[in-house]
């Protein structure tokens, strides 16, 4: 005989994890960004059902986009050279996370213990909602915790870089400094930071083991879920959608080129691999998703080889030298080539992707009622005078920004060295139109969004 199926919380518990370690100059080695992020995809479920859930899968996703943003600059902190300016923008980020990221922190545990506290008490789980000898029930005991937790990570934490800069600001110079002593601070600041992860680690992990006990209350939310889940068959298939558009979106975005010291800062082969995911998530007929997907594969390896011929032609040779050696001549040939095949291949991958995007609509775009004779024929006729020209307008600003991206590689190292002085900064319209093509590509894919779920309205 078949056991019932049962709701587990496992992604949830493993996201609260990412969150009981310490950090070290403000560097978080298990990133509160991905806990957020799993916290989000295990709740989705619960979210379907429950208000409160909603609210609190919101609020990690949140959160873990201001972790993200955090993260983000420390990399830019960490990459400058000036030791001085290091020591300071590392406390302003660490201000910045001890305040706005605590504070969005708080309130997502805040709301996910609360939503806990809603669905044991509508199921009628009377061991998470009911105070046993005392005031607060165990799931309340288990969110103070976690509040009063994460509050005191961020305070202690941040005690070294507090200290450091208040002794450089107001000691005499004279004296002893601080900061030639922030490492052994760090560390030292890691033992209580450090405990009080490790209660953390327990206190969670006690209550989810506690759920995992009360077979019955997961039983009775797996069956809530499958009989919402058969009321409501496009949720998957919009889900799916939005996942497939949200990286198809990310992935042109990371195509956009913000170069520091002849180095594109996200390379292209990322974006490629994300585009790649999307294109695979459509579910599309073979004979359209094999071109999509090869021309995306193309393209990375393609983006590859030329940008690492791009930089290193930048920082190898000088331009005025390309008339005067064959070398450095046959270097930017081959520089030049590749950046044309790379525009070239780029161009072929955006047609498959937008026939892709194409294929889509027709087949899941658009509402369609049950018993209407020839209403596919309309239906069908009616996204493509809708979008045609939408994602025609996609194609034109993407061939734009491809040749754009073209022309800087090879205007940037342009042979002669008075007349072209001015196009040294061509590169701020390289970025402003490979931004704005990112850009109206996530708008064109929000408007097949809207298509895809105009279909499910009246479900």
């Amino acid at each position: 005989m078949n056991k019932p199926k049962t709701m587990h919380f496992t992604l949830i518990f493993i996201g609260l994890c990412f969150f009981f370690n310490p950090y070290f100059a403000a560097v978080d080695i298990l990133p509160d960004c991905i806990g957020a992020l799993l916290v989000a995809v295990g709740l989705l479920p619960l979210a379907r059902l429950y208000a409160p859930m909603r609210e609190a899968r919101t609020a990690f996703l949140y959160l873990a986009a201001i972790d993200l943003v955090k993260n983000i600059l420390l990399a830019f902190v960490f990459g400058m050279s000036m030791m001085g300016e290091q020591e300071v923008l590392i406390l302003i980020v660490a201000f910045l996370s001890a305040t706005v990221g605590v504070l969005f922190a708080v309130r997502a545990m805040h709301l996910l213990f609360d939503g806990f506290y809603t669905v044991a008490s509508r199921e009628d789980c009377i061991v998470l909602y009911g105070s046993q000898g005392g005031k607060f029930s165990k799931t309340e005991r288990v969110e103070r915790f976690a509040v009063i937790f994460l509050v005191l990570r961020e305070v202690i934490s941040l005690l070294p870089e507090f200290a450091a800069l208040l002794n450089t600001t107001y000691v005499d110079s004279e004296m002893i400094n601080l900061y030639d002593y922030i490492g052994t601070m760090r560390v030292l600041v890691l033992i209580p930071v450090l405990g009080l992860g490790v209660a953390y680690l327990v206190q969670i992990s006690r209550y989810f083991h506690l759920i995992q006990t009360l077979r019955e209350f997961r039983a009775a939310l797996a069956t809530r879920y499958e009989g919402y889940m058969a009321e409501h068959p496009g949720i998957r298939i919009k889900a799916r959608h939005a996942a497939a558009f949200l990286l198809i979106g990310i992935g042109m975005l990371c195509m956009t080129d913000f170069y520091l010291d002849f180095k594109n800062i996200i390379p292209d082969p990322l974006g490629a691999l994300l585009l790649l995911c999307g294109v695979l998530l459509l579910r599309l007929p073979k004979e359209t998703v094999l071109p999509a997907a090869l021309s995306v594969g193309v393209y990375g390896v393609v983006s590859a080889v030329s940008s690492h011929k791009a930089e290193l032609f930048s920082t190898s040779y000088v331009a005025a030298d390309i008339t005067r050696s064959e070398e450095v001549a046959r270097e930017y040939l081959t520089m030049w080539l590749s950046s044309l095949l790379e525009m070239l291949v780029f161009l072929a991958m955006l047609a498959f992707l937008l026939l892709a995007l194409r294929k889509t609509l027709v087949k899941w775009g658009g509402y369609r009622p049950e018993r209407v004779d020839d209403f596919e024929e309309r239906n069908e006729k009616r996204v493509r005078d809708e979008l045609d020209w939408q994602l025609i307008k996609c194609y034109i600003f993407g061939f734009l920004s491809a040749l754009v991206s073209f022309l800087f590689d090879y205007l940037k190292s342009w042979p002669s060295t008075r007349a072209f002085r001015l196009l040294e900064g061509f590169w701020i319209l390289d970025f402003a139109v490979a931004l704005f093509f990112a850009v109206y590509t996530a708008y064109t894919l929000s408007l097949a969004m809207g298509k895809v779920k105009e279909r499910f309205q009246f479900e």
